[in-house]
């Protein structure tokens, strides 16, 4: 009895022991399972994390980029607008004639006579250098280097219109020095005398110079002395000076060249002061054996300001003289248009404006 009552204690002991073991086990394996399942978890976890510091990173990237683009863009516009404000008018004359050069290259055309100017082809840089002297009046002095460098060249007669229009003092000078006293060459003297002709002002110390040029009459070519005329621009002058430009102009229309007359007869009445300054012109009209002399007198009566009675009775006796080319008759009937007339002087010009017409055909 005893034996068996000892049995059965072992026996429950074992079985407890068991129990124990079981729970243990299962314990472990319950713990081991949920490991097992937060593993993905962290896994997937630490993929979100490491996936959202990639997608940052990339954003922080390419703002990045952007604002070194930014700072590179910035740097470059910097960069730009300094060169842009190192180049000065200067460089920019030199590029401009280097343009200018380069198109008169590519682009050659036969050499004209200084009195017939450039070709209308490189306008643009013409009117380019006229706004840089705007800028700065002191490139003048390059402008002028480089035509006297050669003022018979295409190039020449490019720049010689720039200065013309410029009207610089300092061309002035420079021109006369050249047709007057430093060039024995015909066609360098014309450059430098139309250089002038074409300006549409003088200062008066160039009207002074071209003034003792035409009284010391040392011109022989007939080309030189008509230039030198037509060089005597209006000035700043006095009652002296015109007094001066009148007696010189009163000796020209007397001129044995024909030419040289024509062009006297022209700059007479552009100095006029006075009716009175006119009385030469009014002589010429009638009585110059030249024709196209008598034409320049004709027109200049008409576009005198000064319509005198004296003008308007040389202009009738020139519409009246049958022994007159038509041309000339009907350049007096124009001029007398612009005079006041009265009702018979009407009529009469409208009736003598169509006879003359028809014989002239």
């Amino acid at each position: 009895m005893l034996h068996k009552k000892h049995f059965l204690n072992r026996y429950l002991v074992a079985i407890v022991i068991f129990i124990l073991l079981a729970g243990i086990y299962f314990s472990q394996l319950g713990f081991s399972s949920k490991s097992n399942q937060s593993e993905p978890q962290k896994s997937a976890q630490k993929k979100i994390v490491q996936t959202d510091f990639l997608s940052d990173s990339s954003e922080n990237n390419q703002v990045q980029d952007q604002r070194l683009v930014s700072y590179a863009d910035s740097k470059t516009k910097d960069i730009t607008l300094k060169n842009d404000l190192n180049i000065t008018a200067s460089d920019k004359l030199d590029n401009t004639l280097e343009q200018l050069k380069a198109s008169i290259t590519q682009n050659p055309e036969p050499l004209k006579h200084a009195i017939m100017g450039p070709s209308n082809k490189h306008i643009a840089m013409r009117t380019q250098l006229l706004m840089l002297l705007e800028q700065d009046p002191h490139l003048v002095t390059e402008l002028i280097d480089t035509f006297i460098n050669d003022p018979n060249s295409l190039l020449g007669r490019e720049l010689s219109a720039v200065l013309s229009e410029s009207g610089h003092p300092m061309a002035q000078v420079a021109a006369l020095d050249m047709a007057l006293d430093l060039s024995n060459d015909e066609q360098v003297r014309s450059a430098g005398l139309l250089l002038v002709a074409k300006m549409d002002e003088v200062t008066g110390e160039t009207r002074d110079r071209v003034l003792a040029h035409i009284d010391a009459g040392n011109d022989l070519s007939s080309d030189l002395q008509q230039f030198a005329l037509m060089a005597l621009k209006p000035a700043p002058s006095s009652a002296e000076d015109y007094h001066r430009v009148h007696q010189t102009l009163s000796k020209v229309v007397l001129a044995e060249d024909k030419n040289v007359r024509r062009h006297g007869v022209y700059q007479m009445a552009q100095w006029a002061t006075s009716n009175e300054d006119l009385k030469g012109v009014r002589n010429l009209a009638l009585t110059d054996p030249d024709v196209n002399t008598r034409a320049r007198a004709v027109m200049s009566l008409g576009d005198s300001p000064f319509k005198s009675d004296e003008n308007r009775s040389v202009l009738w006796q020139v519409v009246d003289d049958e022994n007159e080319p038509p041309p000339i008759r009907l350049y007096a009937l124009k001029s007398l248009s612009r005079y006041a007339l009265n009702d018979t002087e009407i009529t009469k010009l409208r009736l003598m404006h169509s006879d003359i017409r028809d014989d002239s055909n």
